[in-house]
């Protein structure tokens, strides 16, 4: 690459103009001459600086990073939001000549940022191999992608810098904050189990193991539940109120459609939702429930079946991280052709191979596809992905697989957001007896009709399942509006989300459905629980 000046040598340069222009003018040779000497010594040092990259590739610096081992406390080594997190890096130069790198900058598009701040300066001694390390932040959920480190090398008296890039893909996952959680003991179960014992206390009549009252035999009361030294001793039937606990099936119903997704990353009613829902399967799994999970955007993109035990809470994991990763056609603002320009742009800087037409009609797609492909061979990624041919599939799975955003689709397409949910609902609980406990996040925007979502609710109820739905109000999660034509545009967006919130409310509250308000104020651990309460009190 060729050198670019500093700011030292562009005041350099404005210096040595104004000397020719001033002793030109003035005919004055003494001031001329001292500006032909300073354009002499810049020519020099950029003449000097040139052969740097060359002189350096033959050197073969060879760099290679990974992420740092937790510290004490850390929850395990999980990296989750707006914790920072070690990456740590080696340089190997193999040359006889001392080499100084300055501006060290990871490329780590997504919103993650460095919290050691920039300008580093790395010195590197002949033959020798130099470690050193860095901190990131990421804002949210997901992957952060570190696609390589770019440095510049300086040249004689600082004046000119050579741009050195060392691209080596690092994928690290960022986990929800739940995963930071201690783990907890064992808990102790001593009653009966229906399918196996947890946490849910149930009141049956007439059987259990833990006594939680006597009172007076009520009609329908089984004959077995009467307890007879204490009705000889009152005088009246009485019976024996037990409780046991059981295993309880949760399910998290997550709505990942465009709407849900506006804003900076980490401040998105998305990342809330995701927060709320791994806290939620922590928190089930923890007290011996079952968990499932589904994310869905006009149709079930996720299904996670009901299951316990600590291995469960990975796949609930994945499932969240590969709703927010969403490549596919169907989802995606872009079609496949785009993806093959945006894939193409990805490769010419990040392997140096251009494989762009030259007649300037695009892309060599076929040698791009046959090029992704053998990047592919050792990578395990075995999620389907929607796409109109088999060389989007590849090129949107090499996206995915290498943090290349798509840009996701904003709103819902044709009116789907409102069945899909529906759809989801019955999948989850309209073929199943067995009360579960389902809660529902989602904004309602661009719902349309609610007739779809309200049966569905009618049904779940009717199969005796506890329903509620939680709504982050995107109000409280967006910046403060810094300009008139934004407050706005502000206020007629709060106004949209009001009316969406009381008008879902409204739908649901004949079938017993509570509909909860989330704000950013709130914990994510605690929205779902809320909801939850609220359905008991329905109930009651």
């Amino acid at each position: 690459m060729l050198p670019i000046p500093t700011r030292t040598a562009l005041a350099a340069i404005a210096g040595a103009v104004a000397l020719l222009l001033t002793g030109g003018l003035s005919a004055s040779w003494p001031v001329a001459v001292l500006g032909g000497v300073l354009v002499v010594g810049i020519s020099t040092c950029l003449a000097m600086t040139m052969p740097l990259g060359r002189r350096v590739r033959r050197h073969r610096l060879e760099f290679a990073w990974w992420l740092g081992h937790a510290e004490p406390g850390s929850g395990g080594g999980a990296v989750v939001p707006d914790k920072p997190f070690e990456v740590r890096c080696f340089l190997r130069h193999r040359g006889a000549m001392k080499l100084e790198l300055r501006d060290l900058t990871p490329l780590a598009p997504g919103g993650a940022r460095r919290e050691d701040g920039e300008g580093d300066v790395l010195s590197l001694g002949p033959n020798a191999r130099t470690e050193f390390s860095f901190k990131l932040i990421a804002p949210a959920v997901g992957r952060v992608v570190l696609h390589g480190l770019a440095v510049t090398l300086p040249g004689p008296l600082g004046l000119f810098e050579v741009p050195l890039y060392f691209p080596n893909p690092l994928v690290i996952k960022v986990l929800p904050k739940a995963a930071l959680r201690a783990r907890s003991a064992p808990r102790s179960i001593t009653g009966l189990p229906i399918e196996r014992s947890g946490a849910s206390l149930l009141s049956p009549a007439g059987s259990g193991t833990e006594l939680r009252e006597l009172r007076e035999l009520r009609p329908g009361d089984p004959f077995k539940s009467i307890a007879w030294k204490a009705s000889a001793r009152s005088g009246r039937l009485m019976v024996r109120e037990v409780e046991q606990e059981v295993q309880q099936t949760r399910y998290v119903v997550l709505d990942v459609s465009g709407t849900m997704r506006g804003g900076e990353p980490g401040r998105r009613k998305l990342d809330f939702a995701v927060e709320a829902a791994a806290a939620e399967a922590r928190r089930a799994l923890d007290s011996g429930d079952r968990i499932g999970i589904v994310t869905v955007d006009g149709r079930m993109l996720a299904h996670v079946q009901p299951n316990d035990g600590r291995p469960h809470l990975l796949r609930v994991f994945e499932a969240l991280l590969s709703a927010i990763e969403a490549v596919d056609e169907d989802l995606t603002e872009i079609e496949d052709a785009e993806v093959a320009a945006v894939v193409g742009g990805y490769v010419r800087q990040q392997d140096g191979v251009d494989f762009a037409r030259g007649d300037g009609r695009g892309w060599n797609v076929p040698m791009l596809v046959r090029h992704v492909s053998e990047a592919l061979e050792d990578v395990e990624d075995h999620e389907p992905i929607r796409a109109s041919s088999s060389a989007g599939v590849l090129l949107r799975r090499f996206c995915r697989v290498r943090g290349i955003p798509l840009p996701y689709r904003p709103d819902p397409r044709d009116g789907s957001k409102g069945p899909g949910l529906a759809a989801a609902l019955r999948e989850v609980g309209g073929r199943s007896r067995s009360p579960m406990s389902i809660v529902v996040i989602t904004d309602f925007d661009g719902v349309g009709s609610l007739e779809d979502v309200t049966q569905s609710a009618k049904l779940l109820r009717m199969h005796r399942h506890s329903l509620a739905f939680v709504v982050p109000d995107a109000t409280t999660f967006a910046r403060e509006p810094a300009s008139e034509i934004e407050k706005d545009v502000f206020g007629v967006y709060a106004r949209s989300e009001r009316r969406h919130y009381a008008e879902a409310k409204k739908a649901l509250a004949p079938y017993g459905v509570p509909v909860v308000r989330a704000t950013a104020k709130d914990s994510p651990g605690l929205v779902i629980v809320q909801a939850q309460h609220a359905t008991r009190r329905r109930a009651a």
